[in-house]
């Protein structure tokens, strides 16, 4: 017996359950077909990333030259307090290293030493008081990096 068939002999309870009995079944076959295409375009995805290099996938933002690192993109902020995108940042890439004009120079001693201990000491009297606004200015800076489309 079809719908049509229950409908006129007035059966309408039946006629209910057959619509959606069949609704069920069409949305059932349809949704089979789309959970095909996207596990389709979900694989063909992950077969490009595979392709990306190793070094892009670190940080796409940070560029290794031997001992050298250049730092694309930066956010600081300048002597005025103004926000500053700073460009092509040349770092030392070796800890206890820096950049002095063309080369890269150890750091002596006397100078990690004097630093740490000055670190130290900052940290012990004044910096205490400061580390909550220094981490509402990470967040800041954190936000407009991700608006930059930095990591």
């Amino acid at each position: 017996m079809s719908i049509v068939d229950s409908l006129i002999e007035n059966k309408l309870d039946e006629a209910k359950q057959k619509i959606h009995a069949r609704l069920e079944e069409l949305t059932s076959k349809i949704l089979d077909e789309a959970k095909r295409y996207v596990a389709a375009d979900r694989f063909e995805e992950v077969e490009v990333e595979e392709e990306l290099d190793e070094a892009v996938r670190r940080n796409p933002n940070i560029i290794r030259m031997g001992r050298v690192k250049k730092i694309r993109k930066r956010i600081r902020r300048n002597a005025k307090g103004r926000i500053v995108v700073q460009k092509n940042r040349r770092r030392s890439a070796i800890k206890g290293y820096r950049i002095s004009g063309n080369t890269v120079r150890r750091i002596p001693a006397t100078t990690r030493l004097r630093k740490a201990r000055l670190l130290k000491r900052g940290w012990k009297t004044t910096r205490r008081a400061k580390l909550r606004r220094s981490m509402i200015k990470r967040r800041m800076s954190m936000r407009r990096r991700s608006s930059l489309g930095l990591k």
